[in-house]
């Protein structure tokens, strides 16, 4: 389409062809400025109490160990009904 308008224009086909290959080649080679991408905002944290620590079904219930860091990581543990809960695990070393 772009060879067309140039003819139309009184360019010659050599003329053209020329012109179109180098809006070819620039378009495909000219450098585009982006911004960095942002930084993520860092997670807030919250403090989970202790009746969200627990989840009861007639059957049993799921106790959450741990305080979600490195040292002591989340871990829902199963008590059956009747069954004492397991002491936490120690930490990772």
């Amino acid at each position: 389409m772009a060879a067309a308008l140039l003819l139309d224009n009184g360019m010659d086909r050599v003329g053209a062809a020329l012109a179109l290959v180098v809006m070819l080649a620039s378009g495909c080679t000219a450098a585009r400025a982006t911004s960095p991408a942002p930084a993520p905002a860092a997670l807030p944290t919250s403090a989970i109490t202790s009746d969200q620590r627990v989840v009861a079904y007639p059957h049993g219930r799921w106790l959450l160990y741990g305080d979600g860091s490195a040292a002591s990581p989340f871990a829902w543990v199963w008590i059956p009904t009747g069954a004492t809960p397991p002491p936490p695990a120690p930490p990772a070393r």
